[in-house]
């Protein structure tokens, strides 16, 4: 299997920027790219899909055990085809300080692919030779391709750096991206502008990929994944057989507000049975005909909250879908918009849905960002008491008035988060299926004995 990871020495580095510009070269020279991020983030993943033309996936060594990142490259990337991985923050940064469990220099090491690492060379010269040094000395287990450096003031910086390094490094050089004041893409609390909502995408990376192709070796790049070596497999496989007939239709949340969602655990929905359709709380009127479930992810929902606020034909059919007792499973933004009512960050109050009696409430500052590991409460359906399951949160907005069932434990600190209603759940984390197959399959059969009493 041909595979690259693109890995940076830290945060800020042009990573996302760098892995898009090298997806649409790849494309322009015949190449099936299949993208995917390190770690837990949505937002870059919309990116790569957009230049890549397919949905992207995440592997994270963490949320997810060894094999099963094996299993989704084996599952996802075909014979024909090349996986551009992005890495996160810097290759070395993982969920703690100490271990490489949740970083990309361990999903490089678990799948055996090349490692392309970027760098900013920006106000440095010879002291980019003893930086990169450093990364690719730290552990040499690492499989290290090649080297990009980023941020040059142009041909002439490039050279003198490309000089420095091939003094003292073996690691090929295959080139760099210059300053450009071009590639820019507007910035908001929780990271980039998703790509759904950027309406200048075709042009970006329009200019990344001739950036790409101007100043790096993208043959070199393409050289090196396909050098990797075969893929391990996946001894345990956690995916089960496709089910041969729909069970039961759930209505996912896509579009400008919700965009936020695990490529895998939609996959594990559908392997489990159920019809994904998707709707949008802002555009549409009504819930999908004959739908048995409805799936909210996260999103923007304060960043929309007035237009949210201004369909009211689609929030009365999300309440009476709870009042029915339609299984309801809602994330982060999804929460957000079951509550009574959502104020932004400037005191202004909007209506929502109502399934909840609490209010949504944005801060001025982060209320909790990095991964948790969660346990279940007696009242959640989907995770029983004592199973757990593991995920991240990263929100600037909390729930005032939460009502009682509480349906998760956050391990080991204890805290509690998340409510019930009926058979609708909310909460403010980000579960991946993968770490509990369970709840995947627990959600589809909720639906389905929801279908078969009559329930749409």
């Amino acid at each position: 299997m041909k595979r690259i990871l693109i890995a940076g020495t830290h945060s800020g580095v042009g990573k996302t920027m760098l892995t898009a510009g090298l997806i649409c070269a790849l494309r322009r020279r015949g190449q099936h790219v299949i993208p995917f991020k390190v770690g837990p983030d949505y937002i870059d993943p919309g990116f790569h899909a957009a230049a890549a033309g397919v949905p992207a996936g995440n592997l994270d060594s963490w949320m997810m055990a060894p094999e099963q990142v094996l299993e989704i490259l084996h599952r996802r990337v075909p014979a024909d085809a090349i996986a551009v991985i992005e890495g996160a923050m810097g290759i070395y940064d993982g969920r703690k300080g100490q271990g490489e469990i949740g970083s990309s220099a361990h999903v490089a090491k678990i799948t055996g692919t090349p490692v392309l690492l970027v760098a900013s060379g920006a106000k440095m010269a010879r002291s980019a030779a003893a930086l990169i040094g450093g990364y690719l000395q730290f552990d040499p287990a690492v499989p290290f391709a090649g080297i990009v450096l980023n941020q040059l003031s142009g041909e002439s910086h490039f050279q003198l750096l490309k000089e420095a390094v091939k003094s003292y490094l073996t690691l090929p050089v295959f080139g760099y991206l210059p300053k450009d004041s071009r590639v820019t893409v507007p910035e908001r609390h929780l990271g980039l502008l998703p790509a759904a909502e950027n309406d200048d995408l075709e042009k970006l990376f329009t200019l990344l990929a001739d950036l790409v192709e101007e100043t790096i070796d993208v043959n070199a790049v393409l050289a090196s994944a396909s050098a990797a070596g075969p893929l391990a497999e996946a001894n345990h496989k956690i995916f089960p057989a496709q089910s041969e007939r729909f069970s039961c239709r759930i209505a996912v949340a896509r579009d400008e507000a919700f965009s936020f969602y695990y490529a895998e655990n939609l996959e594990l929905l559908s392997c489990f049975g159920a019809e994904l359709v998707p709707f949008s709380p802002l555009h549409d009127e009504r819930l999908p005909e004959e739908c048995h479930g409805i799936l909210l992810g996260g999103g923007f929902p304060e960043v929309f909250a007035a237009k949210l606020a201004q369909n009211e034909a689609i929030l009365q059919s999300v309440k009476a879908a709870a009042l029915a007792g339609m299984p309801i499973y809602a994330e982060c933004g999804g929460y957000m918009y079951l509550a009574q009512e959502l104020q932004n960050s400037l005191g202004e109050a909007w209506p929502m849905a109502g399934v909840f009696p609490g209010r949504a409430v944005m801060r001025k500052k982060r209320r909790a960002l990095g991964y948790v590991e969660v346990s279940g409460l007696a009242e959640n359906f989907l995770l029983p008491e004592n199973e757990t399951c593991r995920g991240h949160e990263f929100h600037w907005s909390e729930m005032e008035q939460i009502s009682a069932p509480v349906l998760f434990r956050k391990l080991p600190q204890g805290e509690m988060g998340g409510e019930r209603y009926a058979n609708c759940q909310g909460s403010y984390f980000h579960l991946h299926f993968l770490s509990n197959p369970g709840i995947a399959r627990r959600f589809v059969t909720a639906c389905t004995n929801y279908a078969g009493q009559g329930g749409s």
